[in-house]
């Protein structure tokens, strides 16, 4: 127990000093100064206390007054005695001698004094070593020390004595030392008066005890112990006395510590409580206003209390909660071994955590995220549990949504390329356990970009979601559909027989497909390509089977559409080889392999030069001449067709410039344009550049784009650049009429001057007359709508003459001249100018 809550008791005296009422003053006086005692108790008959005489009151009589001296001691005793209970705190005790100003109390047990304490009791067992270990003497509020000659005479001295109410005084001798006077030296005088006519320097005590202002407390109270003395001198650094300390402030100074940290503690506590009262406001706050239900049980699990979350999301109001187990709420949704590992973890680490499926009171489901916490009491026995949960139903729609959306096409529901590679990955490692087969579908809709472009993406949209969904019914049970991207679509079907069995469902697929649809008002026909791999015979990882049906499904486009290829080596190898020549095209026009042909136009009325044809050619440095057949499609694809188109151009323009400028060329120089040219855009910009930077003029440029690109215009755009280009003023051409689905009125808005009758009209058109009826149809409808004709791939003077009855204007074909380099071409024209 700490010193200061100790009972008074432990360190009162409980040798008590008393005396009657009648007792002489001079005779209480010498009692008390022979046994050094600070104050006498008066008693009564009975024994009680009737008062105590105390040194303090000593000092009010003159020792000389010898007849006052002999008076009673009950008529200049204080009647005021302190009692404590024997089990009073010394801490108590001092709060009392503080604020009554006493020094001495009785201490009473069971109505019967059993001690007797003082001032210098409690100092000395205030047990306060820490404190007082570390307080110097000079941090103590002391007034300036009583200092009077050693030769004043008493009788003056307790004159002074009481004038100052000091309690204490330094006597200053005639050999330079000093002696300390205090109240006790008063009891000598009041029991022998003849002393009364001595000087302080003979009554005083000697050698006085002075220390330095640096002392602690804790070593001032042992010297007053040691030495048993009340009083030490304080000693200035220069030697004088600057002070003198007494029981009584050294207790003042530790009442001061004790009363500032009592002060803190207590505020301290205030504000402890202030913050608990806080908490607990806010802990019911946030119990009642948190959007998370909260419900505690007790120990076997019985519902004590549910806030206002708890009926928000389960239904269940508190009464209906209350007194009931958390099971109201099972779904049935988790088995039993679910909920013994459940409480195995919560016994074992006294915590819980997970997803649960719920039923609220309606009997819908939900999804929570639930914590279980035990509490255990100070006893560390389990008291309760608190489970915390919160709604995550839509959070976890919302995070199936975003998984499907992540695995799966927006528009037509099928797996994306994601899910079908991991499920193509599973399907292949159970055809490898089960030593199957599965067939792979690569689907491809023929000239859907044709769809998308003139009926709108909207209608082209609707065409891939029917597509989709016919494709899913028509294929069998475990079989995957999915969309890839644009118009491609794959088909998985484990389980294959064989060959014959794969292309039964790669028939199946292309009936799925080919179908007559109504789209955006217009009735299309619809079909694919497909490609087949099998497993194992075609690959064994996933991308080389997508990659060899994806190869299978470019057969089956070369060989007309509307049908399907199964992957062979060789489809591979040219798969390979179509590779190697498009890295060969992109470096192509870098390093100068492409050349630029040129094929003269003739007019079959006078059989002169009427312009020429300028036709890429690409002589590569291993391969030889390249066919145009085999890069201008690869160009096409890789966007490389605008690079290229840019420089065929140019280089035309400067060619034709040149023979213009040499009296070589009359008429016009024609230079295809492909449909991806028109699509990229910026082509008027480079026409203009190409006509600027040659110095051509612009009539002696033709321009010619296909009949399928002409007609593949839904917005109108390509019109717009079309009459952009005329307004340069160079001429138009349609390249290959009559191959194409010309309408007559859309034909007739467009801002061209020339048709070009396709070869394969002209190839036969001396033994098919399907083809001299087609050949004759155009010739008139270009003369009706007062466009001028020329006839491809004229190789005999037959089909020259059957053009010319028929009022065609020119031709250009073998029988007048092959493609020729442009230094040959240049030959020619120099030959035909003489």
């Amino acid at each position: 127990m700490p010193p200061l809550l100790q009972p008074i008791e432990q360190i009162a005296s409980a040798d008590i000093l008393a005396c009657t009422p009648d007792t002489p003053l001079n005779e209480a006086a010498r009692r008390m100064a022979e046994q050094r005692r600070a104050a006498i108790v008066v008693l009564g008959d009975d024994g009680r206390a009737l008062g105590i005489w105390t040194e303090a009151d000593a000092l009010r009589l003159d020792p000389g007054d010898t007849a006052r001296l002999a008076c009673p001691v009950s008529e200049w005793m204080s009647r005021s005695v302190l009692t404590l209970a024997a089990d009073t705190s010394i801490h108590d005790a001092t709060s009392l001698f503080r604020a009554r100003g006493l020094r001495h109390a009785l201490v009473e047990r069971d109505g019967r004094y059993v001690g007797f304490v003082s001032l210098s009791d409690i100092v000395l067992n205030q047990g306060a070593e820490s404190f007082l270990s570390v307080r110097r003497l000079d941090s103590l509020a002391v007034a300036p020390p009583l200092l009077l000659d050693g030769a004043v005479p008493v009788r003056e001295a307790l004159a002074v004595l009481r004038e100052r109410r000091f309690d204490a005084l330094v006597v200053c001798c005639a050999d330079g030392g000093y002696g300390m006077f205090t109240l006790r030296d008063v009891l000598f005088l009041l029991a022998e008066p003849c002393a009364q006519e001595a000087t302080l320097e003979t009554l005083c005590s000697r050698p006085l005890l002075a220390v330095p202002g640096a002392t602690s407390l804790l070593q001032a109270r042992q010297l007053l112990a040691e030495r048993q003395i009340r009083h030490l001198a304080l000693r200035a650094p220069d030697g004088s006395i600057c002070g003198v300390v007494g029981f009584a402030d050294i207790l003042a100074g530790i009442e001061q510590e004790f009363l500032l940290e009592l002060h803190t503690a207590l505020k301290e506590r205030d504000a402890a409580l202030l913050r608990s009262r806080q908490s607990l406001r806010l802990a019911d706050k946030v119990f009642e206003s948190t959007l998370e239900g909260i419900l505690i049980t007790d120990g076997d699990g019985t519902i004590l209390s549910v806030n206002p979350a708890f009926t928000r999301i389960t239904g269940y109001a508190a009464d209906e909660a209350i007194g009931q187990t958390p099971a109201l709420l099972k779904s049935g949704k988790q088995s039993p071994d679910f909920y013994r590992e459940l409480w195995t973890t919560l016994k074992r680490d006294g915590q819980w955590q997970g997803e649960v499926v719920n039923r609220r009171k309606n009997g819908l489901l939900y999804t929570e995220h639930l914590s279980i916490t035990a509490i255990s009491d100070e006893n560390d026995a389990l008291g309760h549990y608190v489970a915390v949960f919160s709604d995550i139903t839509r959070r976890k729609q919302a995070e199936e949504r975003l998984h499907f959306l992540a695995n799966h096409d927006a528009l037509t529901g099928l797996p994306n390329r994601t899910l079908f590679l991991e499920r193509l990955a599973e399907a292949i490692a159970a055809a490898q356990a089960g030593k199957e087969r599965l067939a792979l579908f690569f689907v491809d809709l023929d000239r859907f970009k044709l769809v998308n472009d003139t009926l709108g993406h909207a209608a082209g949209d609707e065409l891939l979601a029917r597509i989709g969904a016919d494709l899913r019914e028509a294929m069998p049970e475990g079989a995957t559909v999915a969309r890839l991207s644009g118009d491609e679509f794959t088909v998985l079907i484990p389980g294959i027989a064989g060959v014959e069995d794969a292309a039964r469902h790669a028939q199946r697929v292309l009936e799925a497909v080919a179908d007559e649809t109504e789209l955006a008002g217009e009735e299309v026909f619809v079909t694919a390509s497909v490609g087949v791999s099998l497993y194992p015979d075609d690959g064994v990882a996933p991308e080389t089977l997508l990659t060899h049906a994806d190869t299978a499904m470019y057969r089956a486009k070369e060989r007309g559409k509307n049908t399907f290829q199964f992957y062979t080596a060789e489809l591979n190898v040219r798969a390979i080889e179509r590779l190697k020549l498009e890295y060969a095209l992109r470096r192509a026009l870098a390093q100068d392999e492409f050349e630029l042909w040129y094929q003269p136009k003739v007019s079959l009325a006078t059989g002169a030069p009427v312009g020429a044809e300028a036709l890429l050619r690409w002589r590569h440095p291993e391969l030889g001449m390249v066919s145009p057949a085999q890069f201008i499609p690869i160009a096409e694809e890789s966007a490389l067709i605008g690079a290229i188109g840019e420089w065929v151009l140019a280089t035309a323009c400067r060619d034709t410039r040149r023979w213009v400028a040499e009296g070589l060329f009359a008429g016009r120089m024609a230079v295809n344009l492909s449909g991806r040219q028109l699509k990229l855009g910026g082509l008027v910009d480079t026409v203009r550049a190409a006509l600027a930077d040659s110095g051509l003029e612009s009539d002696y440029l033709e321009l010619e784009v296909t009949e399928s690109v002409a007609m593949d215009d839904a917005d109108g755009g390509q019109v717009g650049m079309l009459d952009e280009l005329r307004a340069l003023g160079v001429q138009l051409s349609i390249d290959d009429f009559g191959t194409g689905y010309s309408s007559l009125a859309y034909l007739k808005r467009l801002p061209v001057q020339v048709l070009k009758i396709d070869r394969s009209f002209i190839a036969d058109l001396s033994h098919d007359k399907d083809d001299a009826a087609i050949t004759t149809a155009i010739v008139s409808i270009a003369k009706s709508l007062g466009l001028a004709v020329v006839a491809e791939g004229v190789e005999e003077a037959a089909q020259r003459d059957f053009l010319a009855a028929l009022g065609c204007d020119a031709a250009q074909g073998y029988l007048f001249g092959k493609p020729m380099p442009a230094a040959h071409f240049e030959a020619y024209l120099a030959a035909q100018r003489r």
